[in-house]
C-alpha cells in the first residue's frame, strides 16, 4: 500500500476539519518510498498538493504542505516510517505487524506528543488484512486525533504510555514508565519540538526519545504540518536520528 500517490476528495479523514467552509476539497497523500540516506528527505514543493488544512487558533484558514514523499529509513538494523499526518502511524503499525517485526498482540506504545490522540472514532476496525486496514487508515473517520484506540480495541497494542510533558519525561528517566519488554513501538510526533514547547529541555527530551528508540522494534514518526513548521520538524528528525 501506499504504492501510488492520491488525493482524499469526500468528507472523511483529515478532510472532514472544516471541510464546508474550505474552497479546497482534498487533500493529498504520498506514495512510500524506501531511502537509504537522510539527505534523500524532501518537503512538498507542489501548491496543489495539501497534506493538512484547517482554520488555526486565530480562526485564519492555514494549508499545510508536507512531504514529497512518505519515508521508510533503515536505523540501527529497524525501520523508521517518516509520514506527515500523523494517523497513517495505524496503518504502519500493521504493516510492521505483517512484517514480523513487532508482536502479532500485546505490544507497548511510547507516544511522544504535544496531543495525546486518544480520541474514540465512530467506526471500528473489523477486519486486519493489509487493505482493510489501509481503507480504514485513509477512507473513514480515522484522523490525527483518534487512530490509536482502534489498535488497542484489536489487541496490536496492549498499553499506550503518553510522554507529552516534563514531568512524563523525567518520570521515564526515573523508571516511572520503563518497562522491560520486547515489543515496543515508538510513535514520535515531531510537533513536540514546536517552539510553543521550548520550555521543556530539548537535550531531555532527546535522551528520551533515543533511549525508546533503541529498545523499540518499529519507529513511526510524523512531520504534522498543521502544527509545526515543516523545514524545523525535518531538521529536529535529522538532528535526533542522522548520526
Amino acid at each position: 500500500m501506499y504504492n501510488k500517490w492520491f488525493f482524499i476528495t469526500e468528507k472523511i479523514w483529515n478532510n472532514a476539519f472544516s471541510f464546508e467552509k474550505r474552497e479546497n476539497k482534498k487533500l493529498w497523500v504520498p506514495e512510500l518510498k524506501k531511502i537509504d540516506s537522510f539527505d534523500e528527505i524532501k518537503l512538498q514543493d507542489d501548491s496543489e498538493k495539501i497534506a493538512f488544512e484547517d482554520f488555526d487558533f486565530e480562526d485564519k484558514l492555514s494549508a499545510n504542505y508536507g512531504l514529497k514523499n512518505f519515508y521508510e529509513i533503515e536505523w540501527k538494523s529497524k525501520s523508521i516510517y517518516l509520514f506527515d499526518n500523523h494517523n497513517h502511524a495505524l496503518f504502519f503499525w500493521y504493516f510492521a505487524r505483517d512484517k514480523w517485526l513487532i508482536n502479532q498482540k500485546w505490544n507497548i506504545l511510547y507516544h511522544i506528543d504535544e496531543h495525546a490522540d486518544y480520541r474514540d472514532p465512530e467506526i471500528d476496525l473489523e477486519k486486519i488484512d493489509s487493505e482493510s486496514i489501509f481503507n480504514y487508515t485513509n477512507f473513514s473517520d480515522i484522523n490525527v486525533w483518534n487512530y490509536i484506540i482502534p489498535a488497542e480495541k484489536e489487541g496490536l497494542i496492549w498499553k499506550t504510555i503518553q510522554i507529552r510533558n516534563t514531568q512524563n519525561l523525567e518520570d521515564y528517566e526515573n523508571w516511572k514508565l520503563k518497562f522491560i519488554w520486547e515489543n515496543i513501538i515508538l510513535n514520535l510526533d515531531l510537533d513536540f519540538f514546536q517552539p510553543d514547547l521550548d520550555f521543556i529541555d530539548y537535550q531531555l527530551k532527546k535522551k528520551v526519545v533515543l533511549d525508546i528508540a533503541k529498545k523499540a522494534s518499529v519507529i513511526t514518526v510524523s512531520t504534522s504540518p498543521f502544527f509545526i513548521n515543516q523545514e524545523l520538524a525535518i531538521r529536529v528528525f535529522k538532528d535526533l536520528f542522522d548520526y
